[in-house]
């Protein structure tokens, strides 16, 4: 079996890798140390399979006891697992060879030397069994007895499978002892295990990735994570992990651990290990076939291979990571030859894409030909699976004239991969509207107009370039006049799908038509992209359920097949959360992001950012600003290396508003920054975010003028087009900077809004207009209900005001209590440089702290509201508000305050 628990046999205390190796276990050690030093219990068994951390488990219990116990330590060993007595020899040196098989003669000689140590130390004996499951029957036996004697205490540790001994497992039988199954770690076990061992932020991604590849392995974890950060490919950028590029599964480490483990297996058994590893997956009576049964069932039963269900009878290996470390110790010639003697077996080539995969890539590595059409097909599929070396490779191989455009297409897409657009469009334009057969004329043209939107083209310019494409059909169809109506059809179908796309990408619902005025779609692609455009334009009108049900039929109808446009569900899952975030569906949101990152594997490297940026929203739509600077803040260093769906400015733009809710200016103003320089490739709805955010944020660091009306304008882009739903989001933000005059306007766009969120807002917005005590608490109790912490937070202070008024103190103090503990559900996050005032101001909403720190200045009433975009009627109140809560009569009492 390879082994990866590389602490066996080791006595010291656990050390930090140790202690790393431990998380999640904390239960099990603190058990396990008190069941030792009770008096109900004489054992404590560790089992687990290789790799979980039974030995640094065992040695953490060790340490604890240390000062209470002498350790005795034994090791279980395969090779004496039938010489009964054999682990004991050097315990038993000096009894007379006639009663080495006697077990009272053992026993007695073993108990003589275990009483030297324990007088030794005047402390209890704590038998330490390492590898337990190797001890022959009668070493069991006589180990039991000691225990069951109290003679002794029992610290075991052995595999799950083949298991204890029955003589120890009878001590568990008869309940005085206590055991303790090692489990893989969950994934929130080991991102506790990553934070612990890289001491920073580390990016989600970078722990589900982890996680996935080593199967929550502890030692696999370890020796990934090591690899990873000494190769490059884990970085640390800006106080954040994340991922460069791919993993690599074949690094130092790991090679290692595997390269000494392989030595103890037989030649037999080698050769089916590498032939799985090289064919993966492979037929098991082909594998039997060249290494023998015997060898594939050894395999099976040490969980190096495993026999998959579907389809059922291959062999994968038992943890896809040794699969590229097994690879690279196989030299070329040794590969050429394993590669020869399985062909020579097999009735017909690999049929499935990953058999297909390994296949080429093996031929690629020994340098074995390949017929073009399949070097193509596996460079598409390697491509969708973000393999792009292998992709590159493949693809570069392709020799026949009519394929390589179809070829360098593929090359195409590993840059796009990457965001390396320019080096993407470079290769598809010189090929567009170049080949000379169909398939060639049409290869990669979807992506060249993707990535020209994602290069901030707009959408008539685009269509007007690739006119290109429509005359070079009718040249075609002109040389070809037997299929120059299939031609012309089938160029002008992929000009139409060309065009919803690039509409959809472009998110321009001024120019959505209506479905009266549209022919069907002629494919499920031109399909899918008009439902995106319909639902971009009720999602602007503020329609976020309709728009999210509306994106659901996209999703329907894109299928799983998207042939060149492999990204395409990463593209709808950002617009269907856009759809829910907006409605304030949060559990929608959550639900539909979490079953991507579940069904994403190896593009969970490129998309994560947008998936943590689309968490960082969520907070920051709920109130919850340090949360969200903690989360949009790593999802952005994800997206400066690389950015599929161009977040990136939307991204900056949030991170620069919650940044400056919590008065972090510094980070603030680099966030700015960023969102000034980031390419303006944004669909027009979240580009208008993106702008409402930067004013929101540039008016809560200061003094901005103006800043009420422009996010206003901002909410009303198009006079001839219905935009309530980005009207709703920038009153919102004008609310929540104080200005109560938005509040009739959103009264008015209440009847046409969906959603929880619109809802609640709006329900603030009426209780602002009554200014009812009771209103403004049923107002807070909708905001709580749809998770607004702030806008709950903020009715609760007007009713406080409201009860003031009206003398009754006992339920203003209620409505204060209520509004601080709305705020504590958005508090700031341990360690975020906040900005801290007096703590007498605490008590004040951000706009009360505004205005008194105008007031502080000098400034009147009318320069306030000037300053502030807001009416005087508005200053005054805040003021009389600020005076009731910090206790004063006036401004001259007023603290003094700092800006935010």
């Amino acid at each position: 079996m390879i082994c990866l628990d590389s602490s066996r046999g080791t006595a010291g205390p656990p050390g930090t890798e140790a202690n790393h190796a431990l998380t999640g276990r904390s239960e099990d050690l603190k058990s396990a140390v008190e069941s030792l030093q009770g008096g109900s219990h004489v054992a404590v068994f560790v089992l687990g399979d290789s790799g979980t951390g039974k030995s640094r488990l065992i040695e953490a219990v060790v340490a604890e006891l240390a000062a209470e116990v002498t350790p005795v330590r034994i090791h279980g060993s395969a090779s004496l697992t039938n010489v009964p007595y054999g682990v004991l020899g050097p315990f038993i040196v000096g009894l007379p060879v006639q009663d080495a098989t006697s077990q009272l003669a053992v026993l007695r000689t073993l108990w003589s030397h275990l009483e030297e140590e324990k007088r030794a130390t005047q402390k209890p004996l704590l038998l330490i069994v390492d590898d337990a499951h190797d001890l022959d029957e009668a070493t069991a036996g006589i180990l039991a007895e000691l225990a069951a004697a109290g003679w002794a205490k029992l610290l075991v540790g052995a595999a799950a499978r083949p298991g204890l001994p029955e003589p120890l497992l009878q001590l568990w039988f008869e309940g005085i002892a206590e055991r303790h199954d090692l489990r893989p770690l969950t994934l929130a076990q080991t991102t506790e295990m990553l934070e612990g061992e890289l001491g920073a932020q580390v990016l989600p991604n970078v722990a589900e990735i982890l996680w996935e590849a080593s199967g929550g392995n502890p030692m696999l974890l370890n020796g990934l994570l090591d690899d990873a950060r000494k190769d490059g490919t884990l970085l640390r950028q800006n106080g954040v992990w994340l991922f460069t590029r791919h993993l690599n599964s074949h690094g130092d480490r790991l090679t290692d651990v595997v390269r000494r483990q392989l030595l103890l297996r037989s030649p037999e058994e080698r050769q089916a290990l590498n032939l799985v590893a090289l064919a993966e997956p492979v037929a098991r009576d082909l594998i039997e076939s060249v290494a023998g049964e015997a060898a594939v069932e050894s395999l099976i039963e040490s969980e190096l291979i495993r026999v998959s269900d579907s389809p059922p009878g291959e062999l994968r290996l038992w943890h896809t990571v040794y699969g590229d470390t097994l690879r690279n110790l196989i030299s070329p010639a040794r590969s050429l030859q394993l590669r020869q003697s399985l062909l020579r077996r097999m009735d017909s080539e690999p049929t499935s894409a990953e058999g297909l995969l390994r296949h080429v890539s093996w031929s690629i590595e020994c340098g074995a030909e390949v017929e073009d059409r399949q070097l193509l097909r596996a460079a598409v599929l390697a491509s969708r699976l973000y393999e792009d070396e292998l992709a590159r490779k493949a693809a570069g191989l392709v020799k026949d004239p009519d394929l390589q455009m179809a070829a360098r297409a593929v090359i195409a897409r590993t840059r796009y991969n990457s965001s390396d657009y320019v080096a993407a469009w470079e290769i598809l334009d010189a090929d567009f509207g170049q080949g000379n057969t169909l398939p060639s004329l049409l290869a990669g043209s979807l992506l060249w107009a993707a990535v020209m939107s994602a290069l901030g083209h707009e959408p008539d310019e685009i269509m007007k370039r690739a006119r290109t494409l429509q005359h070079a059909g009718e040249r075609l169809a002109e040389a070809r006049p037997d299929t120059a109506q299939d031609v012309l059809a089938a160029v002008a179908e992929r000009l139409d799908t060309m065009e919803a796309m690039v509409l959809a990408i472009a998110g321009d619902y001024t120019k959505a038509p209506a479905d009266a005025e549209l022919p069907p779609p002629a494919n499920n692609l031109q399909a899918a992209f008009r439902l995106t455009l319909d639902a971009e334009r009720l999602l602007a009108a503020g329609k976020g359920l309709s728009s999210f049900a509306v994106m659901s039929q996209a999703v329907e109808a894109a299928g799983t097949d998207h042939d060149e446009l492999y990204f395409l569900t990463d593209f709808l899952v950002v617009r269907s959360a856009a759809a829910a975030v907006q409605a304030g569906d949060w559990q929608a949101a959550e639900t539909l992001l979490a079953g991507f990152v579940a069904g994403s594997g190896p593009s969970l490297i490129s998309f994560g950012g947008g998936v943590h940026a689309a968490h960082g929203i969520i907070l920051l739509y709920q109130g919850k600003a340090a949360q969200a600077l903690h989360t949009l803040g790593a999802a952005l260093e994800a997206l400066r290396l690389t950015d599929p769906q161009q977040l990136f400015a939307l991204t900056a733009a949030m991170a620069f508003a919650a940044a400056a809710e919590v008065g972090a200016q510094t980070k603030a103003e680099l966030f700015l920054a960023d969102y000034e320089t980031a390419p303006a490739a944004l669909p027009r709805y979240m580009r208008s975010l993106a702008a409402m955010a930067v004013v929101y944020g540039k008016a809560r660091l200061g003094n901005y003028p103006g800043a009420i009306e422009e996010l206003k304008r901002l909410g009303r882009p198009d006079q001839a087009t219905d935009t309530a739903g980005l009207e709703l989001d920038a009153l919102a933000l004008c609310l929540a900077l104080g200005d109560t005059d938005a509040a009739p306007r959103l009264l008015e766009l209440q009847p046409g809004l969906e959603g929880p969120r619109a809802a609640a807002i709006c329900a603030y917005a009426a209780a602002i207009s009554t200014d009812n005590a009771a209103d403004h608490l049923d107002a807070a109790k909708t905001c709580e209900a749809a998770e607004l912490w702030t806008f709950a937070a903020l009715a609760y202070d007007a009713a406080a005001h409201a009860y003031r008024a009206a003398g009754d103190t006992l339920r203003e103090r209620m409505a204060n209590s209520q509004r601080r503990r709305c705020l504590d559900r958005a508090d700031d996050l341990p360690g975020e440089d906040t900005a801290k005032s007096d703590d007498s101001l605490g008590i004040l909403t951000r706009r009360e702290r505004d205005i008194v720190a105008l007031a502080v200045r000098g400034l009147t009433d009318r320069q306030i509201a000037a300053e502030l975009q807001v009416s005087v009627r508005t200053v005054e109140g805040h003021l009389y508000r600020s005076y009731a809560k910090l206790n004063v009569k006036g401004r001259e009492q007023l603290p003094g305050i700092g800006p935010r």
